[in-house]
């Protein structure tokens, strides 16, 4: 059975996005499926770092790790991100930051150029990681 993975104190509802946001993760089997995450404060939907590549992909990629780690995996234990830019010239900085989350093990992963739903975001990552016995 599927379970919602919904860190205590986190906003279920309206976000920066103005869009309902149903749930962080979902918890299938050993797996858990991270919702696309973009640079928003989890507790109250605001933006984080406005303009700034490097500010938004750290805050991604921390509320990545919260969600993997409440459904009982890590970021040792993703295997595939789907990783969205919304302007290419922004892939070496975050590159750089990306690599440092994950120092035992690169996920498989591809990366391409998308319009944000709003103009303020310059990332969103979806990530895939399995739970370990």
């Amino acid at each position: 059975m599927n379970q919602a993975i919904n860190p205590e104190g986190w906003i279920i509802g309206k976000t920066a996005t103005g869009l309902n946001h149903l749930n962080w993760g979902i918890k299938a089997g050993n797996h858990v499926y991270v919702a696309g995450m973009l640079s928003t404060d989890p507790i109250d939907g605001s933006i984080v770092g406005e303009g700034d590549i490097e500010v938004q992909t750290r805050r991604v990629l921390d509320s990545i790790k919260v969600v993997l780690e409440s459904a009982g995996s890590s970021m040792d234990h993703a295997v595939m991100n789907q990783i969205f830019l919304r302007n290419l010239d922004d892939y070496h900085k975050f590159n750089e930051i990306y690599v440092s989350y994950f120092p035992a093990l690169l996920p498989a992963r591809f990366c391409v150029k998308l319009e944000m739903v709003r103009p303020e975001f310059l990332v969103e990552i979806a990530t895939t990681a399995v739970i370990p016995d």
